[in-house]
């Protein structure tokens, strides 16, 4: 009899320790499902792997080499990649992972997928930081985990994942209570700055508003650094990312520009208009207006957040929004209760879901933006979570009331429909998202440096910079080293050499061409090679190698060279007399 006391005692205090340490373990269950859905297959899903996340890993494997990018410039927190300035950090990232698995896509790939995976949990802290509610912050980590937007940025090397990553980092040091780890704030915040264009605009701005809600208590000395911090931002907005920025900027649209020139013309017509009323309805800031809400409201809309069409293609799931459609309800329930709660910490993370969105809004290419509103993440998935909440208290509460088992089928039933809705989303993404129009992915380039390392006489390839840049696709499978490739006598043509005029370079015995078909019909050397577009007509000396195809089959390079004098002759003989 005491011994089953016993058991009983040790059961209740093992259920009792369960359920204080509930919270840990359900943690710790978001970590590892995190862990599974960022690192399972990561060099496979995607298996196409895009110029850009190349070239920060060969840059990367450049600084730990030389000390140098790939354009030679030491140490930089700037690169110069493509010719287009890229925030350096996410670079010096790889370098880790270089060292202990050498260069190649998992290293390129693995700081978004760590940065990736913590992101969860930081956001579970910084919540139960600022709303003193574990189950709440509990499910926003539950719903960042299983957003489609942030595995798909998580399993590329994508700077924005990083940058968010480091800017939470920056929100939660500040939000401790002891002062020193205000500090570590500011160098995370700092780094934040030069990991992606977008966050150094807005991640000083979520700090600031921070502290302006009273979130967060520091002294007015802290806070004039982090108006500095702000600062810098927008100078490095101004400087660093000028160039990116001019060619996609609602200042320089052109076709705001065209519509303006349209309806001042069309005020001179049928219906005549005097010169001041024209020019007060048609002008450059009125049109900066327009396009700036056209932006917002595209890059903030539910078909965009729920539904899906985000941009860039290469990037996005098909038939898939950024989160999983079964929270759309509670999105809006979660945001019309903070809109009703009207307390500092609401506001706070109202404003910084109003606030988000603008440095995309601000430009006109590829709308709505996956990278580029990323910082639109945490308050969204905290407004799904108080949806959640809001709607199961109330269900509890004031449907079932007492019928456990009723409230449980609920719990139970709507549990089902949101993995039945993760594992489609998943679906789509390991097996659409590869295949589905395939051409805005590079996908053949390692599948043509294969075939061309086969060719044993080869004297001179010629390859069309159509499809990408497949400079940086030679150097990373063929292991060219940054010292090597520093030694060379050309780079990459910069975008005012192409703008002169200038139409190819060469690196080694390779010749990268911006015209699609960049043929020479004189060439009569068997041993030179043309990799061209896909749907350039073979010219009648030339004969066609080898096809190289997109994941769903259909060609994307097709690889020519002139035919021998043999193949000319049994070419000529088969042409039939007229």
């Amino acid at each position: 009899m005491k011994k089953e006391k016993e058991i009983r005692l040790d059961m209740k205090l093992s259920f009792s320790a369960l359920k204080k340490n509930s919270h840990l373990i359900l943690l710790s269950l978001i970590f590892i499902l995190a862990l599974i859905s960022r690192f399972y297959k990561l060099t496979e899903i995607p298996k196409a792997v895009a110029a850009d996340e190349v070239a920060l890993v060969y840059n990367g494997w450049s600084l730990i080499t030389t000390g140098k990018d790939e354009w030679g410039k030491t140490l930089p927190l700037v690169l110069r990649s493509f010719d287009d300035n890229k925030a350096a950090i996410y670079s010096y990232l790889t370098i880790p992972g270089i060292l202990i698995f050498d260069v190649n896509v998992l290293t390129a790939r693995l700081p978004a997928a760590l940065f990736g995976s913590f992101l969860p949990i930081i956001l579970y802290f910084i919540f139960t930081k600022l709303s003193k509610n574990k189950t709440l912050s509990l499910l926003t980590a539950l719903v960042v985990v299983t957003s489609p937007w942030h595995i798909e940025i998580s399993r590329t090397a994508i700077e924005a994942g990083v940058a968010l990553t480091l800017a939470m980092m920056s929100l939660l040091a500040l939000l401790q209570k002891d002062k020193r780890w205000h500090w570590t704030s500011v160098i995370l915040l700092i780094l934040s700055l030069y990991t992606y264009h977008t966050a150094r605009l807005i991640a000083p701005i979520i700090l600031l508003a921070a502290v302006f809600f009273k979130q967060i208590k520091t002294t007015r000395k802290f806070n004039i650094i982090l108006i500095i911090i702000f600062i810098l931002g927008i100078f490095l907005s101004l400087t660093q990312s000028s160039d990116r920025f001019k060619q996609i900027s609602i200042f320089s649209d052109q076709g705001a520009k065209l519509l303006r020139e349209e309806a001042i013309r069309e005020d001179g017509g049928l219906v005549k208009t005097n010169l001041i009323e024209s020019r007060a309805f048609h002008n450059k800031p009125l049109s900066w207006v327009t396009s700036f809400t056209q932006s917002y409201v595209s890059n903030t809309s539910l078909s965009f957040l729920f539904l899906g069409g985000a941009q860039p293609p290469r990037v996005t799931i098909p038939e898939t929004g950024q989160f999983l459609i079964i929270f759309l309800p509670f999105f809006i329930i979660g945001l019309g209760a903070s809109a009703k709660n009207w307390k500092n910490f609401d506001k706070f993370v109202l404003l910084w879901l109003a606030l988000a969105p603008i440095p995309a809004s601000l430009t006109t290419a590829e709308l709505p933006h996956t990278y580029r509103t990323l910082f639109m993440l945490p308050p969204i998935a905290f407004f799904i979570a108080q949806g959640l909440t809001k709607t199961f208290k109330f269900i509890k509460t004031e449907v079932v009331k007492d019928k456990k088992v009723i409230f449980w089928f609920i719990n139970s039933g709507f549990l089902i429909l949101m993995l039945f809705n993760f594992l489609k989303t998943w679906h789509q993404y390991r097996v659409h998202q590869q295949v589905h129009q395939p051409w805005y992915r590079q996908y053949g380039y390692k599948d043509l440096v294969d075939f061309l390392n086969t060719i044993k006489n080869k004297e001179r390839i010629t390859i069309t910079n159509k499809e990408g840049e497949p400079y940086i696709f030679i150097l990373l499978y063929n292991k060219i080293t940054p010292k090597k490739f520093h030694a060379a006598n050309q780079k990459r043509l910069a975008h005012k050499a192409i703008e002169a005029g200038a139409d190819e370079w060469q690196l080694f015995n390779y010749t990268f061409s911006e015209a699609a078909c960049p043929y020479d019909v004189t060439d009569n050397n068997p041993n030179n090679y043309y990799v061209v577009h896909f749907n350039c007509e073979l010219p009648k000396n030339f004969v066609r190698v080898k096809s190289i195809n997109f994941m769903d089959g259909e060609p994307e390079f097709q690889v020519d060279r002139p035919m021998t004098e043999t193949e000319l002759i049994e070419a000529t003989n088969a042409i039939p007399a007229s």
